[in-house]
């Protein structure tokens, strides 16, 4: 078994789903940086800490976040990662179910826990890195979200439930 966490430990984070998710992991990125952490994006090499963003959207998208899940839950079970943390739409829509399914997992957070995150590594949210983040995508290109959510309740529609009211950026 590997030691307790410290602040110079490594988290690589696992990001499934849609850009937004993608902006959502390269701002706790930079969060985990600026607390010390050494950070990985979507990386085979050795850490303490997972954390996987995942998607709860459609079906498939579901069934690759309980799988991507799995595997590193059966690697928190062998002690070959310290701490197994899973956060984003799947943890925010089935929250209850996935804590009773895969006890292997130390914490679920929804789409808007970046701070009980940091908390939950004994880091603390820095609000004077608001807007900044770790850009993950190849150097041409970034993606920037410039709303969250919606105000419609469709009735075969999960984002409003899962993301909350739609917000926008000013111009």
């Amino acid at each position: 078994m590997k030691t307790r966490l410290s602040k110079n430990q490594t988290v690589n984070i696992i990001t499934l789903g849609c850009a937004k998710n993608l902006v959502d992991s390269e701002v706790m990125l930079r969060q985990l940086q600026a607390a010390g952490f050494n950070t990985l994006h979507e990386d085979a090499a050795e850490a303490d800490v997972v954390i996987i963003n995942t998607c709860g959207f459609i079906n498939d998208a579901k069934e690759e976040s309980v799988n991507t899940i799995l595997h590193w839950a059966k690697a928190r079970k062998s002690g070959d990662i310290d701490k197994l943390l899973v956060m984003g739409c799947l943890s925010q829509r089935y929250k209850d179910d996935l804590i009773k399914e895969i006890p292997e997992v130390d914490a679920f957070f929804g789409v808007n826990d970046v701070n009980a995150i940091l908390q939950s590594l004994n880091a603390t949210y820095r609000e004077a890195l608001l807007g900044e983040r770790v850009i993950t995508t190849p150097s041409h290109y970034a993606y920037l979200k410039i709303s969250e959510g919606c105000d419609r309740n469709c009735s075969f529609c999960a984002i409003p439930g899962i993301r909350g009211r739609n917000i926008s950026r000013t111009i």
